[in-house]
């Protein structure tokens, strides 16, 4: 297994459970709820198999299914996302271990992926500043990029 591939294994494996909150945006109210990600490694190792499940109670539930992996031919983690809103992902998420852009933490370093759509973009940014503990946060940006719009802030603890 690549040295890459342990370090997002490390990261990711476990079942967490935590709170998330999304911002009003066109596709649904904003508001609280409770989120719960099982990630399990796959196929000898070489993958990441995560579920994730947000529950707003009676405002409804959003589930998805990704995939973690990395990328030797081209030295890039990849994310592959499906969710309950049925867009199918026309690439892979690239992303890097690295600085975190807007962490409250300083010098907080983790994973970005960047999911392109012709809906435009989506930033998902997962950070661990103690061990156990997993902040995630997605930004959507409709100019390519240039701006973001946080969506989703969301922070976990590792189960058992």
């Amino acid at each position: 297994m690549h040295e890459e591939m342990r370090r997002l294994t490390a990261a990711f494996a476990g079942d967490w459970a935590g709170t998330d909150a999304v911002q009003p945006s066109p596709y649904g109210p904003g508001g609280p709820g409770k989120a719960r990600m099982t990630v399990r490694p796959a196929l000898n190792g070489h993958h990441l198999v995560l579920d994730y499940v947000f529950d707003r109670g009676e405002a409804g539930a959003f589930t998805a299914h990704g995939v973690l992996t990395w990328d030797p031919d081209v030295a890039v983690h990849l994310l592959f996302w499906f969710d309950d809103m049925g867009y199918v992902p026309a690439t892979p998420a690239p992303g890097l271990w690295g600085p975190v852009e807007g962490a409250e933490e300083p010098g907080a370093e983790g994973y970005t992926f960047i999911r392109t759509s012709p809906r435009g973009r989506a930033r998902h940014r997962y950070w661990w500043p103690v061990p156990d503990h997993m902040e995630t946060a997605i930004d959507r940006s409709t100019d390519g990029g240039l701006t973001w719009t946080p969506f989703l802030k969301g922070t976990y603890r590792r189960q058992g």
